[in-house]
């Protein structure tokens, strides 16, 4: 069974916080990638700017994450604006979609365009728009019994009704965060994470376990391959409201969408690793399962530096995660590490619980990387190795490969020695 995440963040230089960084910036482009492809394509949108003859369809949610104040001025579902080329337009809202940069100036110069576009506006006085911003909102309860999306919630109507404000559910919420504040790997991450939580705008209702989770059809297809397929194509629920999905706890759902939103970068305290990696490649979240591998080398495996006394098992069993899962990086790092230090990690109890298959593969591993130059070496911690074990009944494993192992260090070493020439 693998271990739950939550492990500390690194801090200061060395391969941790290198690795990390390395994450943050990879999830960070990725969710980039994904809001660009969203824009483009327009999938689920819901609002429609026209410039001229050309149409570009933008998602009412992701503007209310990125610029909620232009949110305020949006009334239906089509908006004629002026003094304004296409080219011009598609760049304002690649900005708005994935930018990390300071977004404040975009917005207002979206504001002024629609006010100078004699299109309808809104009161500065309406109140309940804005969910994100420090207006006053009106809360609804998440998990209601039905699991049916609110009436209330605009999730396919006008900006002009109440937005509002989820109460959530304390246990989900708490599955979610940990027990610290959730790191995202960007700006435009927060901002997304943030129209999660706050329940704003939702149009599907998923339920787990009995608790229900809103979300955003057009996010959901941008960032799963899972969901792009049950909500877009053919699938019976792709007219659907309300949808129930199995074989995910509610903490684990949770988790899935705070990376589809925030993309996350750690997981919280009671999530199994390596049922999270599982997950990912199931729903088809390529940011999640890198998470997971991340999560894997650094609290089972201290990214593969050299082993302390006694802490061999966590690397074992990564092995086998990544094993039985197909990850095969991360299976070829934790093989090469074992093979590295074959003498203390066959002694271990939990190497003899290991698969057949997978003992075999680490003998392999180790033969294949014997040389003339370490075969001595080896073949002294092998005979260590040995005489070291106790002769009880789960040692016969470690012993036996150390044999087999012996022999094939010793037909090296003979090979490589240099022939006395004889006249």
């Amino acid at each position: 069974m693998a271990r739950c995440g939550g492990g500390a963040a690194p801090k200061g230089p060395g391969p941790a916080a290198a690795e990390r960084q390395r994450l943050k910036e990879a999830l960070a482009e990725q969710l980039r990638q994904d809001l660009d492809r969203l824009l483009v394509e327009g999938t689920h949108s819901d609002v429609t700017f026209q410039v001229g003859d050309e149409e570009v369809r933008v998602h009412r949610a992701v503007l209310l994450a990125r610029a909620p104040l232009l949110c305020e001025r949006l009334v239906g579902r089509q908006l004629q604006l002026h003094g304004l080329e296409p080219a011009e337009l598609r760049e304002l809202l690649r900005i708005l979609y994935s930018s990390d940069i300071n977004l404040k100036e975009i917005e207002e110069l979206f504001m002024t365009i629609i006010q100078e576009s004699n299109t309808t506006t809104l009161p500065n006085t309406q109140k309940n728009v804005n969910c994100l911003g420090q207006i006053k909102r009106t809360p609804v309860d998440q998990n209601t019994p039905s699991g049916a999306v609110q009436k209330g919630v605009p999730g396919l109507v006008g900006i002009e009704e109440e937005i509002p404000e989820a109460v959530i559910d304390a246990e989900s919420n708490k599955a979610a965060a940990g027990n610290s504040k959730v790191e995202t790997a960007s700006v435009l991450g927060e901002d997304l994470l943030m129209l999660y939580k706050k329940c704003c705008c939702p149009d599907i209702n998923i339920c787990v376990e009995g608790k229900n989770f809103q979300a955003h059809r057009a996010i959901l297809c941008a960032r799963s391959s899972y969901f792009a397929a049950m909500l877009s194509g053919s699938w019976a629920e792709s007219s659907q409201e309300h949808i129930t999905l199995q074989g995910i706890s509610h903490a684990e759902m949770n988790v899935v969408l705070h990376s589809i939103y925030g993309a996350i970068l750690d997981f919280p305290d009671k999530v199994d690793v390596g049922h999270m990696l599982g997950i990912a490649d199931m729903y088809g979240l390529d940011g999640l399962k890198e998470v997971a591998i991340y999560i894997l080398k650094r609290d089972y495996c201290n990214f593969f530096q050299k082993p302390v006394p006694g802490k061999q098992q966590p690397v074992l069993e990564c092995m086998a995660i990544a094993h039985s899962l197909g990850v095969e990086n991360l299976y070829a790092a934790c093989m090469k590490w074992v093979g590295k230090h074959f003498a203390r990690c066959f002694s271990e109890k939990s190497f003899a619980n290991l698969p057949t298959d997978l003992q075999n593969n680490c003998l392999v591993t180790l033969i294949n990387s014997l040389n003339h130059k370490n075969a001595a070496l080896r073949l002294m911690e092998s005979d260590r190795l040995i005489n070291s074990l106790p002769r009880v009944k789960w040692t016969e494993t470690g012993c036996g490969l150390g044999s087999t192992a012996s022999r094939g260090m010793c037909n090296l070493y003979c090979c490589k020695l240099p022939t006395r020439s004889t006249k």
